[in-house]
């Protein structure tokens, strides 16, 4: 973590951090204490899913921003998959051109404005954003795509704060996210039919990624010591 350790150790960026994550606490606290149950949420998600099928663009644009924040985008693909059951093929390569839309945008987001605002953050520190040796752009991208528990909208801003080449970016990050987003959108599609060829399909495609993932993991490490 030599590269983002040093920024993510300041104490305002954990203090932001902190923030978010109380946020996140009180939405659930709030959520309880209104007395939301199970059964309610099943309702919701019913009427939610009828409603989505009556509007899938608005699909389409929730997959485009929201996993630029901090929503799982898991749940957005199953959701996905559920809606468009009946469309697999292009359920799949709708969500791979929504999440691809939605990487454009974190990334100019936070090269742009969002660089300037940590810069300013660090303005009375030691701390710099580092420039990034040309060799190591590759390597950054595939270790933060490959990370497990890194959320995908923190890789997203990640990268596009310490801007390695957009193409570079866009292209690595497709290869390695695209097998499990339809992954996620196939197994939604089973789960929605109870078709167990989409399911099987979906599941396959997700632990295979995971043992891609890990292989390239442990090679990347073997080569060189982590760049960020």
């Amino acid at each position: 973590m030599r590269v983002l350790g040093p920024i993510l150790n300041d104490p305002r960026v954990r203090r932001l951090a902190a923030a978010a994550a109380c946020a996140l606490v009180l939405a659930l606290i709030s959520a309880w204490a209104f007395g939301l149950d199970l059964a309610q949420l099943k309702e919701a998600w019913r009427w939610l899913e009828q409603w989505l099928i009556a509007h899938p663009a608005l699909l389409v644009l929730a997959l485009i921003i929201l996993p630029g924040l901090p929503v799982p985008s898991s749940a957005l693909l199953v959701a996905a998959g559920v809606v468009w059951r009946d469309h697999p093929a292009l359920a799949c390569s709708t969500a791979v051109s929504a999440l691809a839309l939605n990487m454009v945008w974190t990334y100019a987001f936070a090269a742009g404005p969002g660089r300037r605002l940590i810069e300013r953050l660090l303005a009375r520190s030691d701390v710099k954003i580092p420039a990034l040796p040309r060799n190591d752009h590759l390597r950054l991208i595939l270790i933060l795509r490959l990370t497990p528990g890194m959320p995908f909208f923190v890789q997203n801003y990640a990268l596009g704060l310490l801007r390695p080449p957009f193409r570079l970016y866009l292209l690595v990050s497709l290869l390695c996210n695209a097998p499990v987003v339809c992954g996620l959108v196939l197994s939604g599609a089973g789960l929605a039919t109870g078709n167990l060829l989409p399911l099987f399909a979906g599941v396959s495609l997700v632990v295979l990624a995971v043992i891609i993932t890990h292989m390239l993991r442990k090679r990347l490490n073997r080569r060189n010591p982590d760049p960020v």
